[in-house]
């Protein structure tokens, strides 16, 4: 195939974001193929791999948000002259690439991670800027660009539904997993000395603290699920954001304060021993686009409990790597936990299953080939 000069576009690279990991891992994969590759940001703070090149571009009133954003996309006209393509990732980033498809007739690919909802969010900062996004990428659409890739059929229904975008420039090409790095040999033995745990049974929350993440749920879930195993012991990992539900209050009022733990922050090295740690991986998220940690979760060959909404069903198979329930059913929430916390033969059986699924279907291998065959397309 053709060399290539591909640009990738995000605002700021920095530590903890799985979309900017998505970029990092198509990018050194596409690298690896023979391409050149570049990232192009405001901001970095991260070195990038395998000779990724970035550019960061400065100038005066790049903090004032609204002004940055507009000011963004022609500050980077002079650095994307030399490529073949864009590949821009998420609001306001879609800019760049409107504006170099506009003034450099440069293709212009997109790839769609979605938007969490509204309604949850308390803070009323929070909801404009989700609506602002939402708003913003609705127009931009509509101006140069030449594919949409979207990493889930769910996403795909909305652009087509919600975007009024024409379907035969959508391709879905899912996220991968790492499956080296997770796996099932890897020991949980330190996280569980660590935190006390001994040999109680362990249910995992991994993610952000926010509101639409649902971690108030399985808290919720939690004394119905000691009531039939007082011993079980929940692990909830993960920052809080300043717009996180009031955890504490709730703890206290149901009293379970003795078999919950928080863990904060997890750092990148440390989440694959949290993964391991745990006898089932719970993720009662109200909305994903895709669901990158379940999917972490089972690569390590543990079976994950979450609803049944959104892309999470093309993440885990009901019945076979995990269970799937009504969402905000706080008692078929627990039941579900309590099933598989009986059941150790049908734990090991999921988490087999699981991690055979992850190798079949989340590769980077394969969404880096998807990718590039996109960008030929396109070109």
């Amino acid at each position: 195939m053709t060399f290539l000069r591909i640009a990738y576009i995000r605002s700021s690279i920095h530590t903890g974001s799985g979309l900017v990991n998505h970029i990092l891992e198509i990018a050194k994969r596409v690298k690896t193929a023979g391409n050149e590759v570049a990232i192009v940001c405001r901001e970095a703070e991260i070195t990038p791999p395998q000779s990724v090149r970035i550019y960061e571009v400065h100038f005066g009133g790049e903090f004032i948000p609204l002004f940055r954003n507009l000011i963004f996309p022609f500050k980077c006209l002079r650095i994307l002259e030399k490529f073949d393509l864009i590949h821009t990732q998420y609001h306001p980033c879609i800019f760049v690439g409107n504006t170099t498809g506009k003034f450099l007739k440069k293709p212009h690919v997109f790839t769609y991670h979605g938007f969490a909802p509204i309604k949850p969010w308390r803070s009323y900062r929070q909801k404009l800027k989700m609506i602002d996004h939402r708003i913003g990428t609705f127009f931009s659409f509509r101006f140069k660009v030449n594919r949409i890739i979207t990493v889930s059929n769910f996403l795909k229904k909305e652009l087509i539904t919600k975007y009024f975008v024409k379907e035969d420039i959508i391709r879905v090409i899912y996220n991968g997993v790492d499956t080296t790095r997770f796996n099932p040999q890897i020991s949980g033995a330190n996280i569980r000395k660590f935190y006390k745990l001994k040999d109680s049974p362990v249910v995992l929350y991994l993610g952000r603290l926010a509101p639409y993440k649902g971690v108030q749920f399985l808290i919720r879930a939690i004394p119905m699920i000691l009531k039939e195993l007082p011993d079980t012991k929940f692990l909830i990992g993960g920052a809080a954001r300043y717009d996180a539900p009031n955890l504490w209050q709730l703890i206290k009022k149901l009293k379970i304060e003795n078999s919950i733990i928080f863990s904060g922050y997890v750092p990148d090295y440390s989440v694959p021993h949290f993964y391991a740690c745990c006898d089932v991986f719970c993720y009662p998220s109200l909305w994903e686009g895709f669901g990158l940690t379940p999917a972490e979760a089972q690569a390590c060959g543990k079976p994950v409990v979450a609803f049944n909404t959104c892309a999470l069903p093309e993440v885990i198979e009901n019945n076979r790597t995990g269970l799937l329930v009504e969402p905000e059913n706080v008692k078929a929430l627990a039941d579900a936990l309590i099933s598989l916390l009986s059941n150790e033969e049908r734990r090991i059986r999921m988490g087999l299953e699981a991690r055979k699924r992850i190798l079949q279907l989340f590769s980077w291998n394969k969404a880096a080939k998807q990718t590039l065959q996109v960008y030929h397309e396109v070109l």
